[in-house]
């Protein structure tokens, strides 16, 4: 199993790490979600063997993955 974690500043202004999470995709939701509804600012998804997704990435992920305006639910596939 991979183990993916959301590194981010939540709306209190503290540095934050999600929980472990499964796949990078689950993990670009997971930052998605975060994003929509907590208003956190993203930093970066961490991976496997020190591989890293930048900011960058990351929100043109999330500008890619809208339909028709509305973000794609964290469950969806």
């Amino acid at each position: 199993m991979s183990d993916w974690k959301v590194l981010y500043r939540d709306q209190l202004d503290h540095d934050r790490t999600s929980r472990s999470i499964s796949s990078k995709e689950a993990a670009l939701k997971q930052a998605s979600d975060l994003y929509y509804q907590q208003r956190a600012e993203l930093y970066r998804i961490e991976g496997p063997n020190g591989r890293a997704l930048p900011k960058e990435e990351i929100m043109h992920w999330i500008s890619t993955h809208m339909k028709s305006g509305h973000r794609i639910s964290p469950d969806s596939d």
